[in-house]
């Protein structure tokens, strides 16, 4: 057996997937929604595919589907909005991307409110974490999707959302996450890289943290696992159980607890 990696077979746990599932696989960063507005009509489609191509002059690229309608509102305005909603609006962003702007405000229909931008025409919608404006500088065609460089106009943030990078910690005010299909997710955590110092051997202390960072997983998944199991037993004899001392072992967060401040307490006079 040679050494030479190129030339070793892969893992028999690897598995061949179709070319198509490439895109599903660099998903996973936020959604946004794109607004556009041209002769006194606007339109907002939901859209994952986006990256920054340059930090000076300040560009990013977006690649939208060669049919959608959003295609010809941003050939003839020639900028675009883009708002990265928040988790609430989880089943907005799925709704507006089963509509076709052609025939439908979107706006309209989800009942999303908007203001009005620094630098382009296109509205910008309220209850999000962030917004980009942008003016289109290149349009490139690519298979079957429409690759637009666009230069940053204006810049907008929720700092409940955004300091110096996205918020772990902002409850419903973090940014979704698009999966692909229908599922999402959000930032539930931070966490620090701590890359080889200069007199150290690279590959023993990497090699070192990837052992740290497995025992920890580990770790915490078999202490969420007994006090998971605790707490059924207590559930099953009928006693009632406090789990706000637990919520960072069950990483139960301020949306997964139920709100009781506005009930009745029967048999309480009101």
């Amino acid at each position: 057996m040679t050494d030479t990696p190129l030339l070793q077979p892969a893992p028999e746990s690897i598995e061949r997937r179709p070319l198509s599932t490439a895109a599903r696989i660099l998903m996973g960063g936020p959604v946004v929604l794109v607004t556009t507005t041209w002769r006194g009509r606007s339109n907002v489609m939901p859209l994952a595919w986006h990256m920054p191509v340059s930090s000076d002059p300040a560009l990013i690229a977006i690649a939208i589907e060669q049919s959608r309608y959003s295609v010809d509102m941003i050939d003839h305005a020639e900028e675009f909005a883009l708002n990265i909603p928040k988790r609430p609006m989880l089943h907005h962003v799925q709704y507006l991307g089963a509509l076709s702007g052609e025939h439908v405000d979107k706006l309209e229909a989800a009942q999303l409110a908007h203001f009005a931008p620094a630098r382009v025409s296109a509205p910008l919608i309220e209850g999000c974490a962030a917004w980009i404006e942008a003016g289109v500088r290149h349009q490139l065609p690519f298979g079957d999707h429409v690759v637009y460089i666009a230069e940053v106009m204006a810049v907008h943030v929720d700092p409940a959302s955004f300091g110096e990078r996205w918020r772990t910690d902002a409850g419903e005010d973090r940014p979704l996450l698009y999966l692909g299909g229908t599922a999402y997710s959000t930032l539930d955590r931070e966490q620090e890289a701590r890359p080889p110092r200069d007199l150290e051997a690279p590959e023993r202390i990497l090699a070192e943290r990837i052992a740290e960072e497995l025992e920890l997983t580990t770790e915490a998944r078999e202490r969420r696992e007994e006090i998971e199991g605790q707490l059924a037993d207590e559930v099953q004899r009928g006693n009632i159980v406090d789990v706000s001392e637990l919520a960072a072992d069950l990483d139960i967060d301020d949306a997964d607890k139920l709100d009781l401040s506005g009930g009745v307490v029967l048999g309480e006079p009101d």
